[in-house]
């Protein structure tokens, strides 16, 4: 029986606004939703940016889909389940404001994001050189798969400039966006720091000049309103495991389909294609092309729960409710000495911090044996921005719906100690 931590289970109020634009007030059951997360009784989990805390239905859904496979047989289990998937590619879509057709399930972010890229790639996209502009939160697999590709192509990656205050600066991105450009890649929220991007600056003008828009949304979704409509990217991908509280292993992809018509996929098979004949194939429409036939169906299963309990409780409550705890969270870290590294602007449930003259290692070590998880983020992973800050690494915490204020003034207090 762990005794180190008091739980406070209040019921903090999230902020809506109704259609007449007047605010209402919707509670969250905090007491209710630690119920449903088992792992809240053994550890205080602030590392939902790496992989958050599953709810208890999602972990049934699991289990009981890998039951039905040891009785049934793997493939006579998968029939069965079909209404189940396509459950789950509704829900994200739902949670996208977009068309299901348009949502294909992936292993990861990762693996959604290299599918739509080199797509592109195959279908002679960069065939003829240009130029591909990054923000300074691409995340490095991303970027990976673009230094590939100028290895290949005669393609220039560019960074789009911010202004002082942190924002995008839309006079320098006007005047790189021209005919020589052959795409745009974004970062809603970084996986470093809590800023959160006005992409749909981006998409607006993108979308008028005939430019793909791909956006990374794998620390958003879940925690932000995500109306991909609105922010009129092409691409979108993400993972389940983070903010959206579903299985490892799980990603999802949204390709709009005037591009997933134009992608030659990589890593295609028989249901993402019809073999024709000796010497072709036919690619699936919309995003049935993105598909593989061989993926963890359970945990996919598990994912479209983990999405419908997120819609349940409502993406602007768990927003508002997030908001506050990380609020709550930088302004105790500053005054126990810490100093905070999300950036200016509007923020996301990600903390970024360090202490004066100690190891970040070290410091994320230490709380874990006071029974905190949280995680170090490296300058690695988004090279751009935190070489830009001369940051090699800082300590990330994130909160998430069912972390308490008590949970919060603990980790506060821990660093304050240290």
């Amino acid at each position: 029986m762990t005794t180190w931590v008091l739980i406070s289970l209040t019921r903090p109020s999230a902020h809506l606004w109704d259609n007449s634009g007047y605010r209402q007030q919707v509670s969250l059951d905090v007491g209710q939703l630690r119920a449903d997360t088992p792992g809240c009784e053994e550890i205080i989990h602030l590392n939902n940016a790496g992989a958050a805390l599953s709810p208890r239905s999602v972990t049934n859904a699991v289990t009981d889909h890998l039951r039905l496979e040891s009785q049934l047989g793997g493939y006579e289990a998968a029939e069965t389940a079909a209404d189940k998937i396509m459950h789950t590619r509704s829900s994200i879509a739902q949670l996208l404001s977009v068309d299901a057709a348009d949502i294909a399930l992936t292993h990861s972010d990762t693996s959604a994001w290299t599918k739509a890229f080199w797509g592109l790639a195959l279908a002679g996209w960069f065939s003829s050189g240009g130029t591909v502009l990054v923000d300074s939160g691409v995340y490095n697999s991303h970027y990976f798969a673009l230094l590939q590709a100028q290895q290949l192509f005669d393609l220039q990656i560019e960074l789009m400039q911010l202004n002082e205050d942190g924002s995008l600066n839309l006079d320098d991105l006007d005047s790189r966006l021209d005919s020589s450009t052959k795409m745009v890649t974004a970062t809603h929220v970084g996986t470093h720091k809590g800023a959160v991007s006005d992409v749909a600056q981006i998409g607006a003008r993108t979308r008028a000049l005939g430019i793909p828009f791909f956006l990374d949304a794998c620390q958003s979704a879940g925690q932000l309103p995500l109306n991909l409509s609105s922010i009129q990217c092409d691409v979108a991908t993400g993972t389940g495991r983070k903010f959206l509280r579903g299985p490892r292993g799980t990603g999802w992809l949204f390709v709009r389909e005037e591009w997933a018509e134009r992608m030659q996929p990589p890593g295609i098979d028989g249901s993402s294609a019809t073999w024709t004949s000796l010497s072709s194939f036919e690619l699936l429409p919309r995003a049935e092309r993105f598909q593989e036939f061989e993926y963890p169906i359970a945990a996919q299963i598990g994912l479209g729960v983990a999405v419908s309990y997120a819609l349940e409780l409502g993406i602007e409550a768990i927003a508002n409710r997030i908001s506050g705890l990380s609020a709550k969270l930088r302004t105790g870290l500053q005054q126990a000495g810490a100093k905070v590294h999300d950036g200016p602007g509007p923020q996301s449930g990600i903390v970024s911090f360090t202490l004066p003259n100690v190891d970040c290692d070290y410091l994320a070590g230490q709380l874990k044996l006071a029974g905190i998880n949280l995680s170090v983020t490296r300058a690695a992973w988004t090279r751009f921005d935190m070489g830009q800050r001369g940051l090699e690494a800082a300590v990330r915490a994130s909160p998430h719906v069912y972390n308490t204020e008590a949970e919060i003034d603990y980790l506060v207090n821990q660093v304050a100690a240290s």
